[in-house]
């Protein structure tokens, strides 16, 4: 009986490599190149910064403020508003809300057929299809007033859109009683906005200043430090080619496999809780399937090397994530300003920043919380610091591995828009892990980034 012989089982399992690789880096390169056409999450981000601006324009109106909002401009800030919803570059699912909004900023400036326009494109049977027939209603010439219009702009709108609409409606009626009530809760409401504008200036500048000077004392710190000692793995060049191509093979197989198995479902539509389980899902797949590389390829045929994946909460491990997180706020803001002058408009970005300010529910936060801010440290700091920096480390040397493996983590993340801040964010990480030989540090620093922007967004939205 004729077998294979281990050359040619060798030969073969070179050339799955190489083929694996070549599809890799198709689709790869195909899916960067993809993410310059694609909008920035940030849009849909800086468009909330505005909303918020626009709830202080209620204080305007309110005696116990009317002092310090003089220097508000209402016109202004009206037609700043106008000229970011128009500009703003958003994914179809956040069109229709875009439009809605838009009209109301372009109604509340007196221009009503603007208004109305933008209205009529909202479709019938987009979520919000009623909310927009309802508001051409009330701007129409004579206006219209639908019975179940109270209800429907109560439940579907928010912040100072809920308010202008309701106004208009109750002005329409004739009901003061009703008018005043709005009023004075529109005025509670802009009194809290003004605490979270001001948590979310000065927590972000609070932040930087002391990064800027974690950065300064780490430069005084490592010239009195002797390098730590040189990285050395059991493993060869070949078992970090393949765990890497793997991986990034199932994380394209991952996405094709679970669009298929819901197809049908349609998750863009489907309520924030299935769409938060299924972002876990798709995480828990491609993470899965990064350890059982590693197992297979690194810790069963090299069982040494679990030391090399260490967990130990050495000392300071807490001062190093907390100072490394700290330090990574001032590169991760230049490097993202930088990213943002040569990519512009495009570029992608990660699609969790959205689905976080969208997050109204506990449970839907919960479970985001525990993708960005649990499995992501806990997988992406084992793959990428743990296997990848010292892989690199022990044949480049400890710098370049620290360079080389933050732009496999930038890559990783396939956005052009995010490649840059993710780099810098990598470079620390490497670093942290290149002086205190342990993972907890790197998971604590990386739990405190994801975190810290998760609380970012979630106070944003409100």
């Amino acid at each position: 009986m004729l077998g294979t012989s281990y050359p040619d089982k060798r030969m073969m399992r070179r050339a799955l490599l190489v083929v694996t690789t070549v599809l890799v880096l198709l689709l790869g390169g195909t899916r960067f190149v993809q993410t310059l056409q694609e909008p920035q999450p940030r849009a849909q981000i800086a468009l909330e910064g505005t909303d918020l601006q626009l709830q202080l324009l209620t204080l305007k109106t309110d005696p116990d403020w009317r002092e310090a909002m003089a220097p508000l401009d209402e016109r202004q800030l009206l037609s700043e508003a106008v000229e970011a919803y128009r500009e703003a570059k958003l994914e179809a699912p956040a069109r229709p809300a875009q439009l809605v909004k838009l009209g109301l900023l372009e109604a509340a400036r007196g221009n009503t057929e603007p208004a109305r326009t933008a209205w009529k494109q909202v479709e019938v049977r987009s979520p919000l299809g009623p909310t927009a027939a309802v508001l051409a209603d009330l701007w129409a010439r004579p206006p219209i007033l639908p019975p179940e219009a109270e209800n429907i702009l109560e439940s579907k709108l928010a912040g100072w859109y809920r308010t202008a609409a309701l106004t208009r409606l109750y002005q329409l009626q004739q009901r003061s009683d009703a008018l005043r009530t709005l009023q004075a809760d529109a005025s509670a409401k802009a009194t809290r906005t003004l605490v979270r504008l001001g948590v979310l200036n000065l927590l972000p500048l609070a932040a930087l200043v002391a990064g800027l000077v974690v950065l300064v004392s780490w430069v005084v710190w490592r010239n009195r430090r002797p390098d730590p000692p040189g990285w050395q793995v059991p493993w060869n060049v070949q078992t970090v080619w393949e765990v890497m191509v793997y991986w990034f093979a199932a994380f394209f197989s991952a996405g094709f496999l679970v669009s298929a198995l819901v197809a049908g479902l349609r998750p863009e539509q489907a309520d924030p809780l299935f769409q938060a389980l299924f972002t876990l899902l798709v995480y828990g797949l491609i993470a899965g399937a990064g350890l059982g590389l590693l197992w297979s390829l690194v810790w069963k045929p090299h069982p040494e090397s679990r030391a090399l994946f260490s967990y130990r909460l050495v000392a300071g491990w807490e001062r190093w994530g907390i100072g490394g997180w700290l330090a990574a706020v001032p590169l991760v803001l230049a490097t993202s300003l930088l990213a943002q002058r040569l990519v512009g408009e495009g570029g992608g970005g990660n699609s969790l920043l959205t689905g976080i300010g969208g997050a109204d529910a506990w449970p839907v936060r919960i479970v985001l919380f525990l993708s960005v801010a649990v499995a992501a440290p806990l997988f992406e700091e084992t793959l990428f610091r743990g296997f990848v920096f010292p892989s690199l480390a022990s044949r480049l040397g400890a710098p370049a591995g620290v360079v080389a493996s933050a732009a496999l983590f930038g890559i990783a993340h396939f956005s052009a828009l995010e490649f840059f801040p993710l780099f810098a964010l990598g470079v620390v990480l490497a670093t942290v892990y290149h002086y205190t030989r342990s993972l907890a540090p790197c998971i604590l620093l990386h739990s405190l980034w994801n975190g810290s922007t998760f609380l970012f967004l979630t106070v944003l939205s409100g």
